[in-house]
């Protein structure tokens, strides 16, 4: 899957490895279906891999892949850390709020981006990637953050982690 896209960006899907070859294609920053084709290119600082995008085959820095593992709902665990039931003036402040709870406090400093646009309906959400945690097989986490609409501004109600593996994936974990 694709991550720590921004939302107003796209993975750029390239003809060979390198930032500097033609883009065949760009994939949006929330596309789960990446298929790996089982080359690597080290092209120092970054590996690039290759992979087939809904039947492009081409190649994309590794540092934006993850593998999906298991969902949790985590929506106890922020509460519990900040204290009580977030409540802010925009569905971004929210979001921000709640990513910084997955954020580590040794170096290096998580990267939080946020992937998608607000959606509104019967609840907002908004979702984030925290990565970068250090781990060598847990690289962070998806979090789509639902909130419902008050007076105050958005009241968080749910949050939803899915966790994002470097590695690989063995029933719904990070090896």
């Amino acid at each position: 899957m694709v991550v720590g896209v921004r939302h107003d960006d796209v993975l750029n899907l390239r003809a060979a490895p390198g930032a500097d070859q033609p883009i065949v294609a760009e994939i949006p920053p929330t596309y789960t279906d990446l298929v790996a084709q089982g080359n690597t290119r080290d092209l120092s600082p970054g590996f690039w891999i290759e992979v087939d995008y809904e039947g492009t085959i081409g190649w994309v820095n590794f540092a934006f892949t993850a593998f999906e593992g298991h969902v949790t709902d985590e929506t106890s665990t922020v509460i519990d850390e900040l204290g009580e039931r977030p409540v802010e003036p925009t569905m971004t402040a929210l979001g921000e709020l709640v990513a910084d709870v997955f954020n580590s406090d040794e170096e290096p400093q998580v990267d939080i981006v946020q992937v998608a646009e607000v959606t509104e309906g019967d609840l907002a959400e908004i979702t984030y990637d925290v990565i970068g945690l250090g781990d060598d097989s847990v690289l962070g986490f998806r979090l789509h953050i639902f909130a419902e609409e008050t007076s105050n501004g958005f009241s968080l109600r749910s949050v939803e982690a899915t966790l994002l593996c470097s590695r690989g994936v063995s029933d719904g974990a990070c090896v």
